[in-house]
């Protein structure tokens, strides 16, 4: 299982390295790519109805599949997995996560989304922000932060590579 989850997360960080290095010799590129415009709850929430769907809207249509990636852990983003169903809007643009019953009261929670997820034309997220990141450490190690979509948005174990996460706390 640690075997599984370190070959991912590795493999996740080379995607990730592809996708800045490109970024930082085309800035015009990235203009085009992919973007998070916005997560309900926000990044650091606090008191958030544990009853709530929460959502991720995106400013380009999404590849079938990408709710595959797009993740809701309990207390950390090594934590367990939060049951529940995913929906897409009729344009693909907006995920809605509906967990499968009430998140627990002030509890933490983190929504991962992948360093893989793409658009309908195979383009990756724009990683605009990689310059910014911070080290980190493999997951038996903490979780380091820094700004790469604005505030409350982490780099997953700096260049590990492991994505982007939201925390919140529920009511």
């Amino acid at each position: 299982m640690w075997k599984e989850s370190l070959r991912g997360i590795v493999l996740a960080g080379a995607v990730l390295s592809a996708a800045c290095s490109g970024s930082a010799t085309d800035p015009s590129a990235e203009a085009d790519l992919p973007v998070v415009v916005s997560v309900i709850p926000a990044s650091n929430a606090a008191s958030v109805n544990p009853s709530s769907p929460i959502t991720v809207a995106f400013n380009h249509s999404m590849m079938v599949g990408m709710e595959l990636l797009v993740i809701l852990h309990e207390g950390s983003v090594v934590g367990p997995r939060v049951p529940g169903s995913f929906s897409w809007s009729p344009d693909r643009t907006t995920l809605t996560f509906a967990p499968a019953e009430a998140l627990k009261s002030n509890t933490s929670y983190v929504l991962h989304l992948s360093p893989n997820l793409k658009d309908t034309a195979g383009q990756g997220i724009n990683f605009a922000g990689c310059a910014q990141r911070v080290g980190g450490q493999p997951p038996s190690g903490g979780m380091m932060g820094g700004g790469i979509m604005g505030p409350g948005w982490q780099p997953g174990f700096g260049t590990w590579g492991y994505g982007m996460t939201i925390t919140f706390t529920t009511a």
